[in-house]
């Protein structure tokens, strides 16, 4: 008996493995978001342009090795905060100089070679940083920062994102000043996959509840 009950959960397998796989796809992520996000929030829909994110602190040009405190909030008239839920969200990347936040706050961490919320971190809209300039101040910075209003269900579903590239030219930089718009890297196909991903975590539930 207890060798077809192991061989029915060896065949469950490469299904649980595809449920594992798409499951960020699916819900959200209150402990902090990675790589995944340095493009935009994609899997919570397309970007809303209703949401603001208020980005106070950074110089307008940057000194070297010189620190910056800067914060971040992120605002949505759309999207309301549900009191001891989760509230906010966000990835921030910089192409070079440095982050650094209060650890004892515990609201930020450093993950998978950029910034996000903690799960603390989550229940608010607004985080405190310090941006440390590179040596060279004949270089630019290009500061990808993506925040999401959250609603609280524990989903995907009802929130809004929005997300800005900031390019910061160092005092001697003489160079482009435009960064590459985001709208470049989210087209159709990313969409897509998220819905692809959604869509494929529901058949492989079902398969698995009925079997």
């Amino acid at each position: 008996m207890s060798g077809q009950y192991e061989g029915h959960w060896v065949k469950k397998l490469p299904l649980l493995l595809v449920l594992v796989l798409f499951a960020p796809w699916a819900s959200s992520a209150p402990q902090g978001i990675g790589q995944i996000a340095g493009d935009g929030c994609i899997c919570h829909g397309s970007k809303d342009t209703s949401t603001e994110l208020i980005i106070v602190g950074l110089p307008t040009a940057f000194e070297s090795n010189t620190s910056y405190n800067f914060s971040l909030e992120v605002r949505s008239a759309e999207v309301s905060i549900s009191s001891g839920k989760e509230a906010g969200g966000f990835r921030i990347e910089v192409s070079s100089g440095d982050i650094q936040f209060n650890e004892e706050l515990g609201h930020v961490q450093k993950l998978e070679q950029g910034w996000t919320h903690t799960t603390s971190g989550n229940k608010v809209r607004s985080w405190n940083f310090t941006y440390l300039s590179p040596s060279d101040n004949s270089t630019h910075t290009d500061i990808t920062i993506n925040g999401n209003a959250v609603n609280g269900n524990g989903q995907s579903s009802g929130d809004a994102w929005n997300g800005t590239i900031i390019r910061i030219p160092g005092t001697s930089y003489t160079g482009e000043l435009e960064p590459s718009s985001t709208e470049d890297s989210l087209d159709a196909l990313d969409y897509a996959v998220g819905g692809i991903a959604l869509v494929g975590l529901l058949a492989v539930a079902i398969i698995i509840i009925k079997d």
